[in-house]
């Protein structure tokens, strides 16, 4: 039977450079950690909820990380947004200064920074008056704690102890995880009626009574009323209700609570989560003055939408005609910007199956190297660098650098050496110059040996080689080299010691790690294992048990014999494997791009409409079956992979080639981009910055390109467009050329 058919897909929201993540459910759901936030709506007398309400739809707002949802009541939409924020500094007098700085109270009155929250706006878009109810119950879309290895047991978590409402701020306890698990909730006005439930009984069920009224018999102060007072969708006209604190426990970390407002039509509520990682200690987030504050300095989520486009156009600008596939490349490149988190020590080996695997209940944001590798190559190296510059202050003596106990020697190297290809940066590669020698030199001991895999110590050295040549330090390169290439790890991949997993393609022209592919050599088939090198950015391993079958899956792709019987019983049972379909996408990119685009497809077909993919998929559901419900290793192969079929450098990795780079550009051209015009911006690439455009002129396209070269006095590059014309080849840094009519 199909694990968890009903649906394990989320949407991942947060800001990039905070530890808050949240994950919103198709219906809106807001979960943080181990409790929820739900929205409840009544329109007349009958109250709607979103998960069981046919008329709910999602999306994102301008494709970023503001996830919209949109209830049909009343012969209108109620909108639910929520995304992460921050805003303005607050003031605050002696009287509600509560903040502890290092067990030492501070003096005076001053301002302290907004804490990164999660917004929350609820617009009634209805002609009548509604009742909003947002209720906090205990929920985790994981619900089980892990131990090396083995998902064991319920989490002792997650769940809530208990809860108080106190005029606008809700605050929210967990004993088990003491204050760091606490959780206030601030809303702009103070609610008009508020339900409890414990030791099993959920708030919803108090709320609705035979007449669709609030239960008189649940905790309440203040009776709910949605009439028609205009000045009840107004909180800065309406005065503040004087109601007694409402509490609730329970032992079981079963409490709950819902906050019920009247909303008239055009009126929008907004109320802010203030988690655990906030500037604020938890004494002023409960404070009713700072609360009030918090939300008054927060911007709206329209301009929190813009903030990240901005954010997102930074990098390189992909203009691909309209559909969803573009609509995907710019969600999944916004979401790739939640890969790193402040506290992030170093890319992790095992990334997103410690997260999808075993923590299901979030994506540990920045233990993988796909996702750091998809901001750098998609012109966002910004957090990158963060990440190397604390990792290079964080490595032992011994020259080993370990993200939450692995050791990442080997794939920091690898990103290091990648991030300065495509972005040189002399007084970066100068920072980080000894933690480069160093972390080379201790892949050379038996400890590495024993810490990290063969894959990890061959790819590492190479990148360190290749860090030592552009720090100048010729002579220790070479030395390095020499120590390497006695190394059975440098030489070649053992496959006994390489672990199983969905698919394998081998560059056979680059087992060594110093001498790059040979041009146009063409790539090994799939081997008798399940597993995967690329040859350029290092090793990628995706290990899940149980395998499941990539999108689309061709009969040959097992390669060993698999009946394909036994592949389309495993497809019934796990659903389809995301993270093999993207993996094998971004490996036929080079040697197949039409298949890899037609990856790339299957990829759109299934993603949810906020363009967020599970780690496995249900064949005809098209929801999570296992894993994380928002893979982001997902999302970064596949902006990884598309990017290399618009611009790839595939001989422009040595250090030391004398023949002329090859550029090519638009590998693939889809039937669908016919007569359309596509423009590409400021991509980086280990020879430079490539833009290009397409316009067309009847049948024959006009490909126009532009490189701002890292070395201007270098060879300029050979320039091909296969999938536009497979004649086409021309030498320069910039150009103009009408090519042949498009075959198709």
């Amino acid at each position: 039977m199909l694990a968890n058919a009903l649906g394990r897909s989320w949407t991942t929201v947060g800001l990039p450079e905070t530890l808050e993540r949240a994950e919103v459910d198709p219906r809106g759901l807001v979960v943080c950690g181990g409790w929820s936030l739900d929205w409840w709506v009544r329109s007349g007398e009958e109250w709607a909820f979103p998960s069981r309400a046919s008329s709910v739809r999602q999306r994102l707002v301008d494709g970023m990380p503001v996830v919209e949802t949109i209830m049909r009541i009343g012969g209108g939409d109620v909108s639910h947004r929520i995304a992460a924020a921050r805003g303005a500094a607050v003031q605050f007098g002696d009287a509600e200064r509560h903040v502890t700085a290092q067990g030492e109270r501070l003096q005076g009155g001053g301002a302290s920074a907004v804490p990164e929250v999660l917004v929350m706006e609820i617009a009634n878009r209805t002609p009548a008056p509604v009742a909003v109810a947002l209720a906090a119950r205990p929920c985790n879309l994981g619900a089980f704690e892990h131990e090396e290895n083995e998902i064991w047991q319920w989490s002792n978590a997650w769940g809530i102890d208990e809860i108080l409402i106190d005029g606008r701020v809700m605050t929210l306890g967990n004993v088990y995880l003491s204050a760091a698990n606490r959780a206030v909730v601030v809303f702009d006005r103070v609610p008009g009626d508020v339900v409890v439930g414990s030791n099993g009984t959920d708030c919803a069920a108090g709320l609705v009574s035979s007449d669709g009224h609030a239960a008189t018999e649940q905790a309440s102060s203040v009776p709910v009323s949605i009439g028609s007072s205009g000045s009840l969708g107004n909180p800065a006209s309406t005065p503040e209700l004087e109601r007694v604190p409402v509490s609730v426990t329970c032992p079981q970390r079963l409490a709950n609570a819902a906050a019920v407002f009247p909303l008239v039509a055009g009126a929008t509520l907004r109320a802010a989560v203030v988690g655990r990682g906030s500037a604020f200690e938890w004494d002023d987030a409960g404070s009713p003055a700072l609360g009030s504050a918090v939300l008054d300095a927060v911007p709206g989520l329209e301009r929190v939408a813009n903030g990240w486009r901005q954010r997102v156009d930074a990098g390189c600008r992909i203009e691909l005609p309209s559909g969803r596939l573009a609509d995907a490349v710019l969600s999944a490149r916004a979401a790739q910007l939640l890969a790193t988190a402040p506290f992030d020590d170093g890319p992790g080996v095992a990334g997103p199956m410690l997260a999808s695997a075993l923590a299901t209940d979030f994506q540990f944001a920045g233990d993988d190297l796909v996702q750091l590798l998809a901001l750098i190559e998609s012109g966002a190296p910004e957090q990158v660098r963060d990440l190397l510059l604390r990792q290079a202050q964080a490595q032992f003596p011994s020259g080993e650098t370990s993200s939450m106990g692995v050791s990442v020697t080997g794939t920091s190297l690898v990103l290091a050496e990648h991030l300065l290809s495509l972005h040189p940066d002399p007084a970066f590669a100068e920072a980080i110059g000894e933690f480069a020698a160093t972390g080379a030199r201790w892949l050379l001991t038996r400890d590495a040996d024993r810490r990290e895999g063969p894959w990890t110590i061959r790819e590492g050295l190479r990148a360190g080689y290749r860090l030592l040549l552009r720090h100048g330090a010729d002579r220790a390169a070479t030395a390095l080299r020499h120590e390497a290439m006695r190394l059975r790890e440098a030489q070649r991949v053992d496959p006994a010691d390489v672990p199983a997993s969905p698919s394998f393609y081998r560059d056979r022209a680059d087992r060594v790690p110093w001498t790059a592919p040979q041009r146009g050599a063409a790539a090994a088939p799939p081997s008798q294992r399940w597993e995967w090198i690329s040859h350029d950015t290092g090793l990628w391993i995706h290990g899940a048990v149980p395998w499941a079958p990539p999108l689309p899956f061709v009969t040959s792709e097992p390669a060993d014999g698999t009946p394909i019987d036994f592949v389309a019983d495993t497809a019934a049972s796990c659903g389809h494997d995301l993270v093999a379909t993207a993996l094998l996408g971004f490996a036929e990119a080079r040697p197949a791009p039409a298949r890899a685009f037609e990856r790339l497809e299957a990829l759109v077909s299934v993603a949810s409409s906020t363009f967020s993919w599970p780690t496995y998929v249900h064949p005809q559901l098209h929801t999570g079956t296992n894993g994380t419900g928002h893979d982001l290793m997902v999302g970064g192969l596949f902006v990884r992979t598309l990017l290399r079929l618009l611009v790839d450098v595939p001989d422009g990795g040595s250090l030391h080639a004398a023949q002329t780079p090859t550029l090519r550009l638009a590998a693939h051209w889809p039937a669908a981009w016919l007569g359309q015009p596509v423009e590409i911006h400021d991509v980086p690439t280990r020879i430079g910055r490539v833009s290009w455009a397409v316009r067309w002129h009847g049948q024959r396209p006009a490909l126009l390109w532009d490189v701002v070269p890292h070395d201007p006095g270098g060879s300029a590059p050979e320039v091909t467009a296969p999938g536009l014309d497979p004649a086409f080849a021309a030498t320069g840094w910039r150009g103009e050329i009408l090519l042949a009519p498009h075959p198709a």
